[in-house]
């Protein structure tokens, strides 16, 4: 028991009317209580100790988990730049690929008027000349016809 004076304390307790064996009695119990239940300097250095190693631990995986999220972050940075990459890719190829069908769709449509815009032509001309053919037989038969 450091610090603590055995011999004051039985003392004390003899100069109360206490004993010599109960005085004896109270120190041992008292030993015993100071021994089981309070931390010594040495527990106490023990538990600086502890802490200290503790904090430098807790500092080490701080800086560890540190490193390893700027690395995930430049990877996923990276993945996030190629993603964008392919994603621009496609577009331009999407969209070349229907500038192209919308070229062909207008040739198509080009082609089918051209088509019936000659069809049209075909039945105005036959229409045309049907309509000249009765014109001049109307010309002739009224021609032929004698108005007294």
């Amino acid at each position: 028991m450091n610090g603590f004076n055995a011999v004051k304390y039985i003392g004390e307790l003899r100069e109360a009317g206490i004993p010599e064996k109960q005085a004896e009695a109270h120190l041992r119990i008292l030993h015993e209580v100071i021994e089981s239940n309070l931390a010594t300097k040495r527990d106490i250095e023990e538990v600086k100790r502890d802490i200290k190693e503790l904090e430098q631990s807790t500092k080490r995986d701080i800086q560890e988990l540190r490193s390893d999220l700027k690395r995930d972050i430049k990877e996923l940075e990276q993945k996030t730049v190629l993603s964008i990459e392919e994603l621009r890719n496609d577009l331009k190829r999407d969209i070349k690929e229907l500038e192209q069908s919308t070229k062909r769709d207008i040739q198509e449509l080009r082609s089918d008027l051209k088509r019936d815009i000659k069809e049209l032509e075909q039945k105005m001309t036959i229409k045309l000349g049907a309509l000249i053919v009765v014109t001049i037989g109307v010309i002739v038969a009224l021609s032929n016809i004698k108005v007294i």
